[in-house]
């Protein structure tokens, strides 16, 4: 078995140990990044993985018919060429501005040192290795293992880096995606706000029209302090229910002068809600009491009624806006939407807008026509989570 062993040693034994720096070249390209970080010098690493790969395979092909001696005289000049060559890379890629460049040189010119003393014993007294108390080898393996430490090392690092860059990444992901979230909602509601003052302003060019002087006075009054107040809630994307609900209040107030007959507005609140405390967007219930007033009461003949429910259930808040109005038939609605020259811009905003703020699965908006052979009227259902 012995006997094996040593024709296999010396047939392939250069080949096998220099085989493993094709492997090596491979490796050292990657550690590296050379193909960006010194695209000019990575192809001579592609060279060197080539020659020392045909220069592998030619070494049992010359000891088998040359001899011992042309083999050591080949691996000698081949070792050397060899060794220039990585000195000469020393100097290349020391240039890269990275701190763990400078750990692999050191960890490669170890191994470069130690293997080239080993290789200069086994030379040297390869007819007589009996007379050193060592083994040649003993150099080469002390070389890598300090290779291999040090290697390891700037792999770790390599690994951390990659692992801390991805996670910035992730951050910075979800940072564009807050902010594309408030650049969307900054707009939504830049887009509502002029649609609800030009209605209000409307309103007051009505009043003027019809010679109502005290009641435009009162109007703008009151339209005035409901200007400032929406004016400062839409320096904030989010504003407490409580706040809402302040403003809504005067909203109504203005369209109850608005609409004939006026009608009456009630809030029921669950007492275990703190509502100073649930954060909402600003004006995002108003575009739903105005479609209430103006798509389902202004058709009403009789009294007029809108009801406001808020509570809890689970982990949701639930808004319930119920009027008493001509319902959502199809055809009254349209003759209703063309006679008040109204759109459904708001609600469309506004559902987009609480959409932005949570999970758009979590929200659900549902409008149900709740007539009856004696009733009619409309609820709208807005669901959204409370954290």
């Amino acid at each position: 078995m012995s006997g094996a062993w040593d024709d296999f040693y010396e047939y392939f034994g250069f080949s096998v140990f220099f085989f493993g720096f094709v492997f090596y070249a491979e490796f050292e390209r990657v550690l590296l990044s050379s193909r960006y970080t010194i695209p000019e010098w990575d192809r001579y690493f592609i060279i060197k993985k080539y020659a020392v790969l045909a220069f592998s395979i030619s070494f049992p092909i010359v000891y088998k018919f040359f001899g011992e001696e042309i083999l050591s005289l080949e691996v000698f000049f081949f070792s050397s060429g060899l060794s220039l060559f990585v000195v000469r890379t020393y100097f290349v890629i020391s240039k890269i501005k990275e701190r763990s460049v400078h750990f692999f040189i050191f960890g490669s010119a170890s191994f470069l040192l130690l293997a080239n003393i080993g290789s200069y014993f086994n030379i040297a007294f390869r007819n007589r290795l009996d007379t050193i108390n060592f083994d040649p080898l003993l150099f080469v393996y002390i070389g890598v293992m300090i290779e291999a430490l040090v290697f390891t090392n700037i792999m770790g690092k390599t690994f951390k880096q990659i692992l801390e860059k991805k996670s910035n990444l992730k951050v910075q992901y979800a940072l564009k995606q807050k902010e594309t979230a408030e650049l969307k909602m900054t707009a939504l509601q830049s887009q509502m706000n002029p649609h609800f003052l030009f209605n209000c302003l409307n309103s007051i060019n009505n009043f003027i029209l019809k010679n109502e002087k005290e009641e435009a006075s009162d109007y703008i009054t009151s339209f005035s302090k409901l200007v400032r107040k929406i004016l400062k809630n839409s320096e904030s994307l989010e504003i407490s229910l409580f706040e809402e609900l302040e403003v809504l209040e005067m909203y109504v107030s203005l369209e109850k002068t608005r609409l004939l007959g006026g009608f009456s507005f009630i809030k029921e609140i669950d007492e275990s809600l703190n509502i100073h405390e649930i954060m909402v967007p600003p004006l995002f219930l108003q575009p739903f009491i105005e479609n209430s007033i103006w798509h389902g009461l202004a058709g009403k003949v009789g009294e007029k009624e809108i009801v406001i429910s808020i509570k809890k259930e689970a982990f949701d808040l639930v808004i319930t806006v119920e009027d008493n109005g001509i319902g959502i038939d199809s055809e009254v609605m349209e003759q209703n939407r063309v006679s008040s020259k109204r759109k459904f811009f708001g609600s469309y905003a506004t559902e987009k807008r609480i959409k932005l703020m949570h999970p758009k699965n979590s929200v659900k908006i549902s409008t149900s026509n709740i007539s009856s052979n004696t009733d009619s009227g409309t609820r709208v259902a807005i669901v959204f989570p409370l954290s």
